[in-house]
């Protein structure tokens, strides 16, 4: 008798498991990533301008010949032109 009432316990445990997790499950949507700069915890998009210690810095991609790269600070130089990395003849190990 004890092993009857036990089982149908657990078999009706179970089955109402799930459906109690369904109902207080809270919701979570997720939005895209999105591609931005952060400076003083906010977000700046592409092409942003700030000044910091008396020089601009401009939001832009990290690499010139990849426009899905990711957006980050580049100084910019006297004539308004972002200082990249010039990564030609050297190896980079990570």
């Amino acid at each position: 008798m004890y092993k009857i009432n036990f089982l149908s316990f657990l078999i009706l445990f179970l089955c109402c498991l799930p459906v109690y997790a369904k109902v207080n499950s809270p919701r979570v949507f997720i939005d895209s990533p999105q591609r931005v700069c952060w400076f003083n915890s906010s977000q700046y998009s592409e092409g942003a301008l700030i000044k910091q210690f008396d020089k601009l810095y401009v939001c832009s991609h990290k690499y010139a010949n990849q426009p899905d790269s990711q957006l980050v600070w580049l100084q910019l130089d006297k004539d308004g032109i972002p200082k990249r990395l010039d990564l030609r003849g050297k190896i980079r190990v990570h």
